[in-house]
């Protein structure tokens, strides 16, 4: 199954670099969405980040976590990706847990997973 991680960025410069560094190699594409941030994340990420799975979106106005994370399904979808994680720019979820969540979905148990591992 195709893994899509979508990662809506919005004033996250100081952490996106090492969320995007902790995501696993069980992802097939990372979509950033640059929500208008005035940080320039989206640009940041594409000068310093040379994994191949990564696709920067841009939004010309801001639309809010939900909007950013609504374009990224959709490329996702238009990209033929099976499950798709949405992880915050701003490190507050660990990317290490994603097997854990999407395993459900896997073997067919779930349609939607969230929550904490514990």
């Amino acid at each position: 199954m195709k893994i899509g991680v979508v990662i809506p960025c919005f004033k996250v410069k100081k952490h996106i670099l090492d969320v995007i560094a902790s995501i696993g190699e069980e992802v097939h594409a990372i979509y950033v969405i640059d929500d208008q941030c005035p940080e320039g994340s989206g640009d940041f990420v594409r000068e310093n980040v040379v994994d191949k799975r990564i696709k920067i979106l841009y939004h010309e106005t801001n639309q809010g976590v939900g909007g950013a994370v609504l374009t990224g399904y959709k490329s996702a979808v238009h990209d033929g990706v099976d499950i798709v994680v949405k992880i915050d720019g701003d490190g507050q979820m660990d990317p290490s847990l994603i097997n854990e969540f999407i395993d459900p979905i896997v073997r067919g148990e779930a349609d939607y997973t969230k929550g904490v591992v514990a």
